[in-house]
C-alpha cells in the first residue's frame, strides 16, 4: 500500500479546547458543558480526571505548535472555547486575556508555516446557557451563538481563512438526550431532535454571517458514520435506508443540500417527535449551505433489520439492530470497527450526491488503553498499530482525491494524548505521549514514521 501526498495537501492533527486546554485562565462563570459534566459526577470519570488540565495546552501551546511543524505537519485545527471567550455569554462581553491567547496561538502556527483552521463549537457550550436555556433545545442560545461568531470573527477572520460552525454537533446531543451517556443523561427525542434542528439552523447563521468577511469560508464537520446493510435483501436495505437517514442526511443534506430530508418530518411527526420549526428556517437553511465539509470518521454502521420489537422512546434505533460483519477488524479497547476503504466511499458519495463539495478528513485516530505495554528500551512507545491504522486510512483519502474527489486533506486526531468525556485519558490517541505525572511531551514511533512520509512525499 503506497501512495503519493498531493500537493498543496492538508496534512496535520486536530483538536478541541476542552479537550486540550484545561481550565487555566478562565474565572468564575465561564466554565463549559465540560465542567457541568464531570461536576455532576466526577466518578462517572476514569480515574476521576475531569477537564481542569486536559493537556495543558493553554500554558504550553508554543512548545506543542514548533513540535508539530518540526515533524512537517502543515495544518493544526483548534476550537475557540464559547465559554472562555466570552466573559459574559448573556451579555455578549467578550474576555479580552482569551482574545489575547488565541491570537497568540494563531500567530504561533502561522509563524511556523502551518495553516490555522478554527472551529466555534466542539460540544463545549457554556455552562450557564445549559442551566438557563437547556443549551441548543431552546432559541436563546441560537441568538446568542449568532452574537459569538460575529464577535469571533471581527477578532480573527483577518488571520484564518478556513472557519467550522461546529464539530460534531449531533455527538452531544445523541449522547445526553437519547442514548443516556453523557450529560443530562436523560432519555427525549424530542428535545433532541429540536436541539439538533436549531444547530443546523445556527450553521446557515454562521454561514451568512460569514459572507460579510471576504477572507472566510465557513463550514461544518459532522461525525461520519457509513451505514453498511448486512445483505441485499429488502428489509436490510431499508434498515440501511432510515439509518442513514437519521444518523447522516440529517445534517449532511440540510449543509451540503440545503434541506433537511422530508422523511425527517414525516418520521419524527409519526413518533410525536418533530421539532419547532418556520418557513424563514427553512428559508435560512436552503440559502446558505457549507462552504466546505469537514468529515470526522472513526467507524462505519452495520445494521440488520429488526427482528426484536422496539421498545424505547424514539431513536434511530427503532429502524435496525448491530450487525457484526464477520469479516471486520476491530479495536477491542474502543470498541469500534476498523475500516479504512469506508474513507473512499464517503469520497465517491459526497462526489455522485452531493456536487462533489469540497471536503477534507477533519479527524481520525486510534485510541489505544496502557500504550505503556509497547515502549521500547529506548523509552518510546512503538505504536505500529496507529502507524497501520494512519497508512491505510491516508490511503483511501488519497485515493478518493486521485479519483476526482475534491478531497484537499487529512487530520489526525490527535497530537498529543488528550482528555474524552468520561474515558479521561484512558484511551490514548496522540502522535505525543503525554505523562500524567509530568505533563511532558514525547513523540511516539508514529510520529517519527509521520514525519518520514512527509518527507518523502510518499505514503508507505
Amino acid at each position: 500500500m503506497k501512495i503519493k501526498i498531493p500537493e498543496n495537501f492538508m496534512l496535520g492533527t486536530s483538536s478541541s479546547a476542552w479537550q486540550i486546554e484545561g481550565t487555566a485562565g478562565k474565572e468564575a462563570g465561564q466554565e463549559s458543558w465540560a465542567e457541568l459534566f464531570f461536576q455532576s459526577d466526577p466518578s462517572r470519570w476514569y480515574d476521576q480526571i475531569g477537564p481542569q488540565k486536559a493537556s495543558d495546552f493553554y500554558h504550553r501551546y508554543k512548545e506543542d505548535i514548533a513540535t508539530m511543524a518540526s515533524f512537517g505537519l502543515n495544518t493544526f485545527r483548534f476550537t475557540i472555547q464559547w465559554a472562555r471567550f466570552m466573559k459574559d455569554p448573556l451579555k455578549g462581553i467578550v474576555d479580552p486575556k482569551a482574545v489575547a491567547y488565541y491570537q497568540d496561538v494563531i500567530k504561533t502556527i502561522k509563524s511556523h508555516g502551518m495553516k490555522p483552521i478554527i472551529s466555534l463549537e466542539h460540544w463545549d457550550i457554556p455552562a450557564v446557557l445549559l442551566e438557563k436555556y437547556e443549551g441548543w433545545i431552546s432559541r436563546e442560545t441560537l441568538s446568542l451563538y449568532t452574537d459569538y461568531v460575529k464577535k469571533a470573527l471581527d477578532c480573527f477572520s483577518e488571520e484564518v481563512e478556513l472557519w467550522f460552525a461546529f464539530t460534531e454537533p449531533n455527538i452531544p446531543i445523541d449522547n445526553g438526550y437519547i442514548k443516556q451517556i453523557w450529560y443530562p443523561f436523560v432519555h427525549d427525542p424530542k428535545k433532541a431532535y429540536q436541539a439538533h434542528f436549531h444547530k443546523i439552523v445556527a450553521t446557515a447563521t454562521a454561514v451568512k454571517i460569514a459572507k460579510e468577511y471576504p477572507k472566510v469560508k465557513m463550514g461544518a464537520m459532522v461525525h461520519m458514520t457509513p451505514v453498511y446493510p448486512a445483505s441485499d435483501s429488502v428489509e436490510d436495505q431499508q434498515a440501511a435506508y432510515y439509518t442513514d437517514l437519521f444518523e447522516v442526511r440529517l445534517y449532511l443534506d440540510a449543509y451540503c443540500k440545503g434541506k433537511i430530508p422530508e422523511e425527517i418530518f414525516t418520521e419524527l411527526e409519526k413518533y410525536n417527535c418533530l421539532f419547532t420549526y418556520t418557513l424563514e428556517d427553512l428559508q435560512l437553511i436552503h440559502q446558505y449551505p457549507i462552504d466546505i465539509l469537514g468529515i470526522d470518521y472513526y467507524f462505519p454502521i452495520r445494521v440488520k433489520a429488526r427482528k426484536i420489537p422496539y421498545d424505547q422512546p424514539f431513536s434511530s434505533k427503532i429502524y435496525y439492530e448491530d450487525y457484526l460483519w464477520p469479516k471486520r477488524e476491530f479495536n477491542a479497547d474502543r470498541g469500534w470497527e476498523i475500516y479504512p476503504k469506508a474513507i473512499y466511499d464517503i469520497g465517491m458519495r459526497l462526489k455522485n450526491e452531493y456536487e462533489n463539495i469540497d471536503w477534507f478528513i477533519s479527524e481520525n485516530g486510534i485510541g489505544i488503553e496502557k500504550e505503556g505495554r509497547f515502549r521500547n528500551k529506548a523509552g518510546i512507545i512503538e505504536d505500529d498499530y496507529r502507524i497501520d491504522f494512519i497508512k491505510r486510512h491516508l490511503y483511501y483519502t488519497i485515493k478518493a482525491k486521485e479519483e476526482g474527489c475534491h478531497c484537499h486533506g487529512y487530520l489526525i486526531w490527535s497530537f498529543i494524548d488528550n482528555l474524552s468525556a468520561i474515558n479521561a485519558f484512558k484511551n490514548r490517541y496522540g502522535l505525543l505521549e503525554l505523562d500524567l505525572n509530568t505533563y511532558k511531551r514525547k513523540p511516539k514511533k508514529s510520529l517519527y514514521w509521520l514525519k518520514d512520509c512527509i518527507e518523502k512525499g510518499i505514503v508507505e
